[in-house]
């Protein structure tokens, strides 16, 4: 079949077979990405009536959504041939790791708990694996698990029930065992991890998954097999009757785990683990050391937080064993004690790893052991990075592109964060990140926290309530209501008290940019108590206080807690902290349980417009380094003028619009309103409108309309109660795209005329989110990104919605911009590169239906180190020479400071 197309797939190369069918490497011309294409026997096939259950049965597979599941894709038909369509996994299998023996101890219990997660996946939808085996199971040595062949032992049964009558013949019923499966190998392999049950070809359900999975744990530590035979009888047998040696485990091998094993490993189902949640919960401990006994032998490690009790020469002890991190510079920072001090305020500052800039976020882990944060490397990725407080160096987090506002779990084993439009959550004892929810981008979400009952409270959005959501999914709801008044615009950066349920946040009016307030929550309720007011999000410290930024200055306020309010006077704690411009109530600051305070000046300077040529050599400057943060950049159709929204430094609180003659270097702010006004559109070509996205009370996502010729004018243009970006204008300027948060972290796209005749319409997807609109110069292309495939690509379709999609893209985008000739698309992918297209269309004139762009290769021009919005931060001049560029300055190089005990600063300054 290699050379074949079954459908859009091409196929490229034969990977196996096994009793359910052989198994080819394929590629989807459509979304151009690799699958695994597994045809179906032909045998299978003839049979009408199940061919028809299989596909049934093939529909409740594809719902499997799950980082340690290999999903199902879908059913290909092509000249009498079927198919079945997965996800292509790379890597050995297990049982190919185990051919060399045991796998390291602690690994073979970070494999089994990815296997036990998938599993319970699978159990909740009720579906039952039947066929678990390290065959069917990917173990790459980088440690990520992943689970094949969910639930197709059901699927390809011949007489559909799966779980038997009692029937001797039933055991023929494992897909392996029953479809030409001659190989002797592969027949002893699946015996060896049958239930008993299923062995005596009695009924199955979820605990037959159990057994395999303890047999499979059981061979991992061991590195033999635990049932084997000269015969498929003879394994049967053992199955049914052998004795299990636990005596085979290894020394270090915690009682709980060898507990764990012989539950799973209970003959009779009835006194057999029940739920494999059990087993991942105890596996959890283990790989967490929460056991009651080490999982390996050796010295506890150092306790990263200083009781406020504890001696000053333990607290220096303490604070020398963490001093070399990373393999980086560490500068000793301890204040010296005062008169009224019981211990010094010892502190450190640790620098990013080489090579990379500290982003937004930080989290010290609840029990103080572990430090989250996100930094960038030279290419312009950001990932998320964990460095334990008594290692020697930090630890990049695999899979965790595009990552913000880490936060940790009450466990301090699990983290949560912000990536590419999604909430996500990692398990640090291995496995890949899981989705929680969609969110607005990382430049526009606003925090997180994780609760008791694994309830967890975020932002998605720079505008609306704060949401509530279980860790595993669903959908979010508010967890404090809004006033209806449109007094409060947004409520962000929740953080929980000790007791997990209570939790103070941040609000304001508008988008935030206004002053705010902090106030208490309380989950299951939509009231909330008004604490006082505030310019800063808050954390609890004990015993008993919040943490706050007044100024550029780190404050301590009594909270009592039984009358729920601050008390006393606020007291600085001598810990300078700036603010960040483009996040309001934003402070990077994290508190443990025990009281470690970590924190970082992450005061912005401005950001500047700087013209580059296509190499990145700065060719000029537009604008200085001192005076203001810019935002989104747009050159006027003849390039003379450009729009931009500014803040004005020190005080940064208000957008205003500004334009720029290029060739005369003046800059007039053309909007006056009391609103935060940051994103302008230039209106048709030779125009002196525009329009602009105004946050205000009562309107926070309103578009407004006005001349240059006439500043002191405006007109309202569209209202909206939520974010409403204008984007794109049609060439003709009779139409305006604009981008509407749908809330829940859904943005469309809508189209309206610009004279407001008729109603908006959608324009595109009712389902995926879709962002960045541009539209081609002939005005017949619309380019946009898009996350109808999970990644967020740049598309281009036609703008009458008539015809195809294609991608243009390679390995994530977004912000499209076409050159003004339309022979090229310029877009960001995921690392902050630019990117060039060339762009050419055939088969008729540009103008007709039968017109057919032709994407060419993407060119990587360079990173762009562009400010981080949502927005596109650049643009490009009319020939595609020169590019200009909305830059950042911010601080990167301000180290991350680690105070030991905040109370010490507390102690200084109340005797």
């Amino acid at each position: 079949m290699i050379g074949t197309r079954l459908g859009p797939y091409e196929i490229t190369g034969k990977l196996g077979e096994g009793g359910m069918g052989e198994v080819y490497r394929a590629t989807d011309t459509k979304l151009e990405r690799q699958v695994a294409i597994k045809v179906l026997p032909s045998e299978f096939t003839a049979d009408p009536e199940r061919l028809a259950r299989f596909e049934r049965e093939a529909k409740l597979l594809a719902q499997l959504h799950h980082p340690n599941i290999a999903s199902i894709f879908g059913l290909e038909e092509s000249d009498g041939t079927r198919a079945l369509v997965m996800e292509l996994v790379e890597g050995p299998t297990l049982a190919e790791r185990l051919e060399s023996g045991a796998l390291p101890f602690n690994e073979s219990l970070s494999v089994s708990l990815q296997i036990a997660h998938a599993l319970e996946e699978a159990h909740e939808k009720g579906i039952v694996h039947r066929d678990l085996k390290p065959q069917n199971i990917k173990a790459s040595i980088e440690g990520k698990v992943k689970v094949l062949d969910f639930g197709l032992a059901k699927a390809m049964d011949p007489a559909g029930a799966g779980s038997g009558a009692g029937s001797a013949s039933q055991l023929a019923k494992s897909p392996t065992l029953t479809m030409g499966a001659t190989q002797m190998g592969v027949i002893l392999g699946t015996a060896a991890y049958m239930s008993p049950e299923q062995a005596k070809g009695f009924p199955i359900d979820k605990r037959a998954d159990i057994w395999a999975f303890g047999v499979v744990l059981y061979e991992m530590l061991v590195g033999g097999s635990l049932f084997s035979g000269d015969s498929v009888g003879d394994t049967l047998a053992a199955v049914i009757r052998a004795e299990i040696d636990l005596g085979r485990l290894p020394d270090e091998t915690p009682s709980a785990i060898r507990s764990l094993l012989r539950r799973c490993l209970e003959r009779n189902p009835k006194n057999r683990l029940h739920d494999i949640a059990d087993a991942r919960i105890v596996l959890e401990e283990a790989v967490g050391g929460k056991l009651d006994e080490p999982v390996q032998p050796g010295p506890p490690t150092a306790a990263p937080a200083v009781a406020r009790s504890t001696p000053w020469l333990l607290a220096v002890g303490t604070l020398l064993a963490g001093l070399l991190i990373g393999g980086v510079a560490v500068r000793f920072l301890a204040g010296g004690a005062s008169a009224t001090s019981s211990a010094p305020a010892a502190r450190f500052a640790v620098s990013p790893p080489a090579g990379t800039s500290f982003q937004r976020g930080l989290a010290i882990s609840p029990d103080g052991r572990q430090l989250a944060f996100t930094a960038r490397d030279p290419e312009g990725r950001v990932a998320l990075w964990v460095r334990p407080i008594d290692a020697l160096e930090a630890r990049k987090l695999p899979e965790t592109d595009d990552a913000r506002f880490p936060f940790w779990a009450p466990d301090s084993r699990r983290l949560g964060y912000f990536s590419r439009r999604r909430l996500m959550w990692i398990d640090l004892a291995g496995g890949s990140p899981l989705e929680i929810a969609p969110t607005s981008s990382v430049q526009d979400v606003r925090g997180a926290a994780w609760g008791a009952g694994d309830t967890i409270l975020y932002a998605p959005s720079f505008i609306g309530p704060l949401l509530a959501i279980s860790v595993k999914g669903g959908k979010g709801v508010p967890a404090v209501s809004l006033p209806a008044d449109g007094s409060i615009g947004t409520q962000r950066f929740p953080h929980f008290l000790p007791d997990g349920r209570r939790f103070v946040y941040y609000a304001s009016g508008g988008t935030g940019t206004e002053p705010g307030a902090l106030y208490l929550g309380r989950l299951g309720s939509l009231e909330a108590k008004l604490l006082g007011p505030s310019r800063s999000m808050a954390l609890y410290g004990e015993p008993g206080y919040l943490l706050f930024v007044n100024g550029e200055a780190l404050y301590a306020q009594r909270f009592d807690d039984a009358k729920e309010e601050l008390v006393g006077s606020p007291v600085a704690l001598g810990v300078p902290m700036g603010g960040s411009l483009a996040v309001s109530g934003l402070r990077s600051i994290s508190l443990s349980r025990g009281g470690a305070l970590v924190y970082r000046d992450d005061k912005r300077n401005a950001s500047q417009l700087v013209w580059v040529d296509r190499a990145g050599r700065e060719l000029e400057a537009v604008t200085d380094t001192q005076s203001s943060w810019n935002y989104a950049p747009r050159l006027s159709p003849d390039g003379r003028l450009l729009l931009v929204g500014r803040y004005a430094l020190p005080s940064a609180t208000l957008g205003e619009i500004w334009v720029y003659d290029l060739a005369r270097r003046l800059a007039s702010r053309v909007s006056f309103d009391e609103g935060d006004d940051y994103l302008a559109l230039w209106l048709r070509p030779g125009s002196e409108g525009l329009l602009f996205e105004s946050a205000r009370p009562g309107n926070a996502g309103g578009i407004y309309r006005k001349s240059l010729s006439r500043p002191g004018e405006e007109q309202l243009w569209l209202p909206g109660e939520t974010t409403q970006n204008p984007a794109a204008v049609t060439p003709d300027g009779h139409r305006v795209i604009f981008e509407r948060d749908e809330g829940l972290g859904r943005f469309r796209l809508w189209i309206r005329d610009l004279e407001g005749n008729g109603e908006p319409a959608r324009l595109g997807s009712a389902t995926a989110n879709e962002v960045s609109p541009d539209v081609s110069p002939d005005g017949r292309w619309l380019a946009y990104a898009s996350d109808a495939t999970r990644n967020w690509e740049v598309y281009v379709r036609r703008l009458d919605g008539q015809g195809g999609v294609v991608r243009i893209s390679g390995e994530g985008g977004t912000h499209p911009l076409w050159r003004h000739d339309g022979r090229e698309l310029f877009y960001l992918d995921w690392s902050g590169r630019l990117v060039a297209v060339p762009i050419s269309q055939s088969a008729g004139d540009p103008g007709t239906a039968g017109a057919v762009l032709r994407p060419g290769l993407p060119q990587v021009l360079f990173p762009g180190r562009l400010e981080e919005a949502s927005d596109r931060q650049f643009d490009v001049s009319a020939d595609g020479q020169r590019l200009l560029l909305n830059r950042s300055v911010a601080n990167d190089d301000l180290p991350v400071v680690v105070t030991l005990d905040w109370r010490a600063l507390l102690e200084r300054k109340t005797p």
